[in-house]
């Protein structure tokens, strides 16, 4: 069972890590969207 901690001073940390994610999952999209089109560059140029 999941503790649920309802303590206001650890609203910063909580805002803080989700924020963190939002960030690393916006990186990792533009990444696989930049690899995918680096190979269909690639692709391209040798066929």
């Amino acid at each position: 069972m999941a503790t649920v901690l309802n303590a206001p001073s650890l609203l910063p940390l909580i805002s803080d890590l989700r924020g963190m994610s939002y960030f690393e999952v916006a990186c990792l999209t533009v990444v696989v969207y930049d690899w995918g089109a680096h190979d269909t560059i690639v692709y391209r140029e040798n066929y």
